[in-house]
């Protein structure tokens, strides 16, 4: 067995009045339509039985929702894969998992994906998961089909590949340029086309969600994630970012920009800690938040990555991930964003020294995230489940609340492609 290493360098992401009621009637329209039994989901799951997911579908504010009969079966489709869902399976959706090493059934990744239903894994280097014969593209992409076809619902199969630092494609394509080199060349068009021919080599190992761009505002110097960020300018960062986040998802790759609230100003690395960002919220809405609210609006972002940073003008008390008042109030509140939210690593310094595991999934769902990100065992899996399990139990969370997070990622995975 593999120790387990730290899988990130620091590891860390209108329209108007009428167009907006507008979108929300046609939303109530296609809902009213989704009984249509012929719309049947390609997705193979349980037929155990579910609550009614009507509530968390009519809260769902899908992006990009069009009059016309060619979005009633989409919708449909995923109406009718939640209903046919266990708890179980709906749990499972909210987890993507690491794994150590490179056998896929010693590592516990096939018990993981066909026993405990996780919505999606990721590839990591400093995990092992590209040691011999698994350092050739082919046999990567070999690998992955293998996973996919014992997962009930297709995973969302992850790395993050930014460039620079944190260059999960290395030993495939050899270095690449970093945010910070991606910004001084002075032209957005470098940045999508080193977004587009990752999308491209990622399709290639059979990779279907990027765990980047970044969009840190750097505001100290030394930075903490030097080379990692666009740079010092909100409006530079979200239009590079923006760029590379084009070139991913017009190519089939589920972009993610993070690390909300913002890591541009930490002094210390979250791995050992929990970093302590002191600025009034005006100060973060002009400069950590800005990039958020710009590509939020134009770029439509697959998913954000909420991180474990204490910011007391948004949360005195809760690190961003786990707080209620960063997640469902700053992001969905605030920003608009109703997409899919997943955190950065659980077990990371910041967190894991105040929560266990289990504590820190329950918490960052009820927070408003959607994915949970850490788990790299089935016995951890077990634990996040039962815990989940007993908050529902208990009240704090809700069948419907579940039901929206899962919502949201069939969603996802239908945009991309993964769910066909």
């Amino acid at each position: 067995m593999y120790k387990k290493q730290n899988r990130r360098w620091s590891i860390f992401e209108c329209c108007s009045y009428f167009n907006y009621w507008f979108s929300w009637c046609i939303i109530l329209l296609l809902f009213a339509s989704c009984s249509n039994p012929l719309a049947t989901p390609t997705a193979r799951v349980s037929s155990a039985p579910a609550s009614k997911p009507a509530s968390a579908l009519a809260r769902l504010d899908i992006p990009g929702i069009m009059a016309g009969a060619m979005r009633q079966t989409p919708l449909a489709k995923m109406q009718q894969i939640l209903q046919n869902m266990s708890l179980d399976q709906k749990l499972g959706q909210l987890i993507v998992v690491e794994y150590l090493g490179n056998d896929y059934q010693a590592s516990g990744l096939q018990s993981m994906v066909a026993q405990y239903y996780v919505g999606g894994f990721m590839y990591q280097e400093s995990n092992h998961n590209f040691d011999s014969p698994y350092d050739v593209a082919s046999q990567v992409k070999v690998f992955s089909e293998q996973v996919m076809k014992d997962a009930s619902i297709p995973l969302l199969i992850a790395t993050d590949q930014e460039g620079g630092l944190v260059n999960r494609l290395y030993k495939f394509h050899g270095y690449l340029p970093s945010a910070q080199e991606m910004a001084a060349s002075g032209k957005p068009q470098v940045a999508q086309y080193q977004g587009a021919q990752a999308a491209k080599w990622m399709k290639d190992l059979g990779i279907n969600t990027d765990l980047a761009p970044v969009v840190d505002v750097q505001t100290v110097d030394p930075p903490v994630l030097t080379s990692r960020m666009f740079g010092s300018d909100p409006q530079t960062v979200a239009t590079y970012a923006g760029a590379y986040l084009d070139g991913l998802q017009k190519n089939g790759i589920a972009g993610t920009l993070k690390h909300f609230p913002g890591l541009g100003a930490i002094t210390s690395d979250p791995h050992t800690g929990l970093p302590t960002v002191d600025r009034s919220k005006e100060d973060l809405e002009k400069t950590d938040l800005a990039p958020y609210k710009i590509l939020i609006q134009q770029d439509s972002p697959a998913m954000i990555m909420s991180t474990d940073v204490l910011m007391p003008a948004i949360d005195p008390v809760l690190p961003a991930e786990l707080s209620p008042k960063a997640i469902d109030g700053v992001l969905r509140s605030e920003l608009g964003y109703n997409g899919v939210v997943i955190t950065d690593g659980l077990y990371m310094g910041g967190i894991s020294e105040r929560w266990n595991l289990s504590q820190a999934a329950t918490l960052s769902i009820i927070a408003g995230n959607d994915l949970i990100e850490g788990p790299f065992t089935p016995d951890q899996i077990a634990t996040v489940v039962t815990a989940l399990k007993q908050a529902l139990q208990q009240g704090e969370l809700s069948i419907d609340r579940i039901d929206l997070s899962v919502s949201r990622i069939l969603w996802m995975k239908m945009q991309y492609g993964i769910i066909t």
